[in-house]
């Protein structure tokens, strides 16, 4: 990009890149207008309030839609009763910082784990807005469940799976015998570095005698235990 002096009548103006200026005025002219398109465009079979009342109502009932349109984030009242949802993507309605009136009823709404966004967003919802209506159709054992009621351990999908015994030595079966293994080395280590003492016991008088701890009465002890057989030796540890 070339910098070039900008004339004027009589002066001449400091050096300037009108190119480069055009071209960051035009980008965020540009950005801002995706941003305010996007805030108050309306919804693919949806009906909108004009964008210049407010409050903003977006009209999305009784259009058999089976996922959620990408709503304004100027929506301040919104109403998708009588279509065919039955779940709430997580963080769809996180752009919805102005909603005062919301209308969800009428819905197939499914109740398995995908179900905790739009239960944990009307529970948020429940002091600033009136939030009845929105129950669960399917399974069978929640039907006309509130939603906004619903505990995680009741979801199908969310509740912990019960572990059998048979799962339990299946996985765990490695691990114990590499425990035992560890266990009889450990056990065999032990013993080689066990010391044991040598005791002469009499049969007769069951006295125990230390061996003296001199060569000379060791053998001596020794030659006597060899030539009596009514001596017994053995290992005490």
């Amino acid at each position: 990009m070339k910098i070039k002096e900008c004339k004027t009548a009589n002066k001449v103006v400091s050096p300037c890149i009108w190119d480069l200026k055009m071209v960051t005025c035009q980008g965020l002219l540009f950005f801002l207008f995706l941003e305010t398109a996007s805030a108050s465009s309306c919804p693919d079979r949806c009906a909108c309030s004009p964008s210049d009342q407010n409050p903003l109502k977006v009209d999305c009932s009784f259009r058999e839609l089976v996922t959620l349109p990408h709503l304004p984030s100027s929506t301040q009242e919104l109403y998708l009763q009588e279509n065919n949802l039955e779940t709430i993507e997580s963080g769809a309605f996180d752009n919805l910082q102005m909603v005062q009136v919301i209308n969800l009823s009428s819905n197939p709404w499914h109740c398995d784990c995908g179900i905790l966004y739009l239960r944990n967003w009307l529970e948020d919802q429940a002091e600033s807005m009136h939030t009845g209506g929105v129950n669960c159709f399917t399974p069978p054992s929640l039907h006309k469940r509130p939603i906004s009621e619903l505990k995680r351990n009741e979801l199908p999908s969310c509740s912990t799976p019960q572990i059998l015994c048979s799962d339990l030595l299946f996985f765990d079966a490695p691990i114990f015998l590499v425990v035992f293994i560890i266990l009889l080395i450990c056990g065999f280590l032990i013993t080689r570095r066990t010391k044991f003492k040598v005791e002469v016991c009499d049969t007769h008088t069951n006295i125990s005698r230390t061996l003296p701890s001199t060569s000379y009465q060791l053998k001596r002890r020794t030659r006597r235990v060899s030539s009596n057989p009514s001596l017994l030796v053995t290992i005490v540890p």
